[in-house]
């Protein structure tokens, strides 16, 4: 078992996790403010995403989203393919994935870094045992939400909508 990762203040690296979820979040408000322009047409249609449409990019980190929750807290998968549509309705799938990045908080925010640092055990999608520390975990779910939003941004540009700007660095005026 691979030894815990230790840090020198409690909540150190909670905080900086916690302010990486509350991005989360933000990009996608931004993201989902910009789509909003586009018919629903455009938006579910095929666009050569690895998902296929925007609505199916979406839904893909919706599930994805969860899919990491369930596993950090011991409970059954809540979806079993990573293409799942989570929510078909718009407006409903901006809820869902706001109430994930909620959920995603709520959480981190009983954890010290100690905890963050420990190696969690679940199971891969495969069924296949994997140990990772949950700030890792954490950080995933984060990189895995900016890869995809940006390959939705740059399918909004291919669209000729404008695409909203995401950067880390323009987060943090709005929020500090």
């Amino acid at each position: 078992m691979p030894n815990a990762v230790t840090f020198p203040s409690p909540r150190l690296l909670a905080s900086h996790l916690e302010r990486l979820l509350a991005y989360h979040g933000w990009a996608y408000n931004r993201l989902l403010a910009n789509l909003e322009a586009l018919d629903e047409d455009n938006y579910r249609a095929p666009c050569g995403l690895f998902f296929g449409s925007l609505h199916g990019t979406l839904n893909h980190l919706a599930v994805a989203d969860r899919i990491w929750l369930a596993r950090v807290r011991h409970e059954p998968p809540p979806f079993t393919r990573l293409d799942a549509e989570a929510v078909s309705e718009r407006n409903a799938l901006a809820g869902f994935l706001a109430d994930g990045v909620h959920a995603w908080r709520l959480l981190l925010s009983e954890q010290d870094d100690q905890r963050l640092g420990m190696p969690l055990a679940y199971q891969n999608m495969r069924g296949e045992p994997q140990l990772k520390p949950l700030a890792d975990i954490v950080l995933h779910l984060v990189n895995h939400g900016t890869h995809h939003r940006g390959q939705i941004s740059a399918a909004l540009t291919a669209l000729g909508q404008p695409a909203p700007i995401l950067d880390y660095i323009y987060f943090l005026p709005e929020t500090v």
